[in-house]
């Protein structure tokens, strides 16, 4: 530590509480490798956990859930430990740099092993994709080829296994892609972003001090219309003694502070929500950029699901896809659309820009559904191109 450092500075105690911080990860993350080695030496002899050992794929799924999670425990921690030591420019982490070294070697040893499955779901994901390429008349014959061998029968039913597995991670990344970022739009929204917005609400003031557009407030116009439409004719059909004047007067002057306080509310709910999409949309890429790996194999597998479709059901999604956003009656739904975002935004309805983007989008939608099936589609299936062609013509 160096002589100029006061031991109870604010930098020093930071970046002491930075040390205690990664020390802690690494720890964490040393403690799920040793439960992995643990029931390694136990149940597998030492060996890999995994479906073709000695135990046998019941013992493998037991143990299943066990593994993900405490390889998932070490992924985070060492994401912790790695994002604490880029912070940490102190000279106390130098003290502990081989301790820290030989636990890194120590949790290393233990999942590089696991490393490998990822790895081939992804080749396997990458050659199947090639496989896809392959018209079904031939492909069908080179499996049958293939079969004639017993040794391409194990690579087969590795492709399987390894299908199966690449099937259950994209699955769970992809519940996982929607309820987190919902989970955290939800509870931003209503933990943080409303109740910070509270404090600046909007008191009455007087009527030629707020400025306004008139697509926002002449919703606001028709309902307090319709409420002094409403209080006559209770007037007029009330056998109690009618209202006077002033009573009137200031029914209707509390229904115009209440339409104000309303205008300003909404207004207000628009910004709490813009917050709480972006706070929603920063943990979607989080996800996106740390479990990259997954993003991955969930694409890939999202590809192949597809074109393992047969074309009249591609067709089918194609036609339904562009008809509903670039169709000649998807003009209504995208008016719809338009104007539940204006209000989520607490946005003025302004329909010369909705029928600015009715004109314009479906048209660069259109362009790019054309592009797709041009440069992509008829590459991949063709005659499933050739249908959509006759059934358009």
């Amino acid at each position: 530590m160096l002589p100029d450092k006061k031991l109870g500075s604010p930098n020093h105690r930071f970046h002491h509480w930075l040390v205690r911080q990664a020390i802690a990860a690494l720890d964490n993350a040393q403690v799920s490798a040793q439960a992995i080695e643990s029931i390694e030496k136990t149940y597998f002899d030492g060996g890999k956990i995994a479906p073709d050992s000695q135990r046998g794929v019941n013992t493998y799924n037991y143990f299943k859930s066990t593994l993900e999670r405490e390889l998932l425990k070490i992924k985070f921690n060492l994401a912790r430990f790695n994002a604490t030591n880029l912070l940490n420019n102190s000279e106390d982490f130098q003290i502990t740099e081989a301790e820290i070294i030989v636990k890194l070697d120590a949790i290393e040893k233990i999942i590089a092993k696991y490393r490998f499955s990822e790895d081939l779901v992804e080749v396997d994901s990458q050659s199947s994709a090639e496989i896809n390429n392959i018209s079904p008349k031939r492909s069908n014959f080179f499996n049958i080829q293939r079969d004639l061998s017993a040794q391409d029968e194990q690579k087969i039913l590795q492709n399987l296994r390894n299908l199966r597995l690449q099937r259950r991670i994209a699955t769970r990344f992809l519940i996982v892609l929607i309820f987190i970022p919902l989970t955290v739009q939800i509870l931003t929204k209503n933990l943080v972003f409303a109740p910070l917005v509270q404090h600046f609400r909007v008191d009455i003031v007087a009527w030629e001090k707020i400025h306004y557009q008139e697509e926002t407030i002449e919703h606001y116009f028709e309902e307090f219309a319709r409420y002094k439409e409403t209080l006559e004719i209770k007037q007029l059909l009330s056998e109690n003694q009618p209202l006077n004047q002033e009573e009137i007067h200031q029914e209707l002057k509390k229904k115009a502070e209440e339409l104000i306080r309303q205008a300003a509310t909404n207004s207000q709910q628009g910004i709490v929500n813009l917050l709480a999409d972006i706070a929603g949309l920063v943990a979607f890429v989080v996800l996106i950029i740390v479990f990259r790996g997954k993003s991955i194999i969930t694409r890939q597998y999202l590809s192949q699901s597809f074109l393992a479709l047969n074309d009249i059901t591609k067709v089918f999604i194609f036609i339904l896809l562009t008809d509903m956003f670039v169709g000649f009656h998807s003009a209504h739904g995208w008016e719809v659309v338009l104007e539940n975002l204006t209000s989520h935004f607490g946005l003025p309805e302004n329909r010369h820009a909705v029928y600015i983007f009715i004109a314009t989008v479906p048209v660069f939608l259109d362009s790019l559904f054309k592009l797709l099936i041009f440069n992509y589609f008829t590459r991949q299936s063709p005659t499933s191109v050739a249908i959509l062609e006759k059934m358009q013509q």
